[in-house]
């Protein structure tokens, strides 16, 4: 649990974009396109229970989602998964980190991003053994 937390905190800080303001509505669930709706299945218990934003930030996942090597598609499952199997406190406590991070100027951002690049590379092969 505490791996998917940190796997999970990570993948938001750095891979979300600002908060979007308000939108116009999405789709629900049941709108979806089936391509979508298979892509965007770890999130399907939540999705109508989306706010805008949210919602469209997926669907730009979604879009972009046969364009990924198997490896970046399994990656994206995995963190839709996890992220959505974390309690609302906990998400709020990623939330802050990411919010904390983006504060901090381009070199610490990278630094960052390179010690957890590092990290990701070494569990991978520890996993992998």
């Amino acid at each position: 649990m505490a791996r998917r937390f940190v796997t999970v905190a990570l993948y938001l800080c750095l891979a979300l974009s600002a908060h979007a303001s308000a939108e116009a509505p999405q789709p629900s669930w049941e709108q979806l396109k089936p391509q979508q709706r298979e892509v965007l299945a770890p999130l399907a218990q939540e999705w109508n229970n989306m706010d805008a934003a949210k919602r469209k930030k997926w669907l730009g996942i979604a879009k972009r989602y046969p364009g990924m090597t198997a490896s970046e598609q399994h990656r994206t499952q995995l963190q839709m998964r996890d992220w959505y199997s974390l309690t609302p406190e906990q998400r709020e406590i990623v939330r802050e980190k990411y919010k904390t991070i983006k504060k901090l100027p381009p070199d610490k951002r990278d630094e960052i991003k390179q010690k957890w690049r590092e990290y990701g590379q070494k569990y991978e092969a520890q996993s992998g053994q």
